[in-house]
């Protein structure tokens, strides 16, 4: 069974958009005696380096750090609180959750979202956040202050030891385990590329870092691990995005195409090493293939997600045999990217 306690301390960091602190963090810790290089953007997205004098195109793995999750707007005379939200929460599913709260000093405190509304037609502005005060001046006293945040307080589980493991923040932890367990992987292996695992910030409120972090890198190439909610359906409906029948690699998104050559190139690769893979599109949404691939001049970029159960939720859910098969995919994929396939990538003329 593969040891997970690296995704289970990324899942239970608390880290919403703009709060990633605690994830960068671990990225770090993890990466501080395995990449040659650690820098970082503006906004604190983790560009990592695995080999400073390696050769070959430039190749950006991309994951966000930050997960949805809310800030505190409003405390009232009751003492109870409002919210803002960071990113697609519903709030009916919100609603009756439990809450963890982080101050701007580090405490942490358990708060109780409910509303006395109807869950029809329920916004954002019918929840109430209780930390058990009684007034103002009794949240004051907890030090905590508008503008403080709050993640749905789920700790990491394997349901039932089923290797469907559960946490509230898979949307895009999962993608940052993959980026660190691959730039483990490949230390200290001879590479056609010069490798990058970026760890971005802010992508659930606008994709922000996928934008500043590749500005700053500048890469050739751009592979952009994410999730999305998979499909209840049969293998046989020919509906994409199966849970459970691998990573999807995505055709298409609502701001981005993935570059025909590569998502070419990753398909041929996974048959040839019989890695069950899936097409997919996204008109709903999209990663930071969006921002990233319209740097510069442009750069040819693939999402690879993971399908998903209860996205955005305290109890995110993924089938482990998916992350294995991304995470076996990623290391083929790598092994082959030199200058002979960055050229087939940029094929103009």
């Amino acid at each position: 069974m593969k040891d997970f306690s690296l995704l289970a301390q990324l899942n239970d960091a608390h880290g919403p958009s703009g709060r990633e602190d605690e994830v960068r963090k671990i990225v770090c810790d993890t990466l501080s005696s395995v990449a040659d290089e650690i820098t970082f953007d503006g906004l604190g997205s983790v560009i990592a380096r695995l080999n400073r004098n390696a050769h070959g195109p430039k190749v950006a793995v991309v994951a966000h750090m930050d997960e949805v999750g809310f800030l505190i707007r409003e405390i009232r005379p009751d003492g109870l609180l409002k919210v803002f939200k960071l990113g697609g929460i519903d709030p009916v599913v919100a609603a009756n959750s439990e809450l963890e709260i982080k101050t701007r000093f580090g405490q942490k405190y358990t708060g109780l979202m409910w509303s006395n509304q109807p869950l029809s037609g329920l916004t954002i502005d019918d929840l109430w956040l209780d930390v058990g005060a009684n007034s103002q001046e009794e949240v004051a006293e907890m030090g905590i202050e508008i503008g403080d945040s709050a993640v749905f307080a789920t700790r990491h589980f394997d349901l039932n030891n089923s290797g469907n493991l559960v946490a509230k923040a898979m949307d895009d932890r999962i993608g940052c385990w993959l980026g660190l367990e691959l730039m483990k992987s490949m230390a200290g292996q001879p590479l056609p590329c010069d490798l990058y695992f970026v760890a971005t910030v802010q992508e659930e409120v606008g994709t922000k870092g996928g934008k500043t972090a590749i500005e700053q890198l500048r890469p050739d190439i751009v592979l952009v691990l994410d999730v999305a909610t998979a499909k209840h359906a049969t293998s046989g409906s020919g509906t994409q995005r199966l849970y459970g029948h691998g990573p999807c690699l995505v055709v298409a998104d609502k701001i981005a195409l993935g570059h025909y050559p590569l998502l070419n190139l990753v398909s041929d690769v996974a048959k040839e090493h019989g890695i069950q893979v899936q097409r997919d599109f996204l008109a709903g949404g999209g990663t930071d293939n969006g921002p990233a691939t319209l740097v510069g001049g442009g750069i040819a970029g693939l999402a690879i997600i993971l399908p998903v159960r209860n996205c955005h939720s305290p109890y995110t859910q993924v089938n482990q045999n998916d992350a294995f098969g991304c995470l076996t995919l990623l290391q083929q994929v790598v092994t082959q990217l030199d200058e002979m396939q960055k050229a087939h990538l940029y094929p103009y003329y």
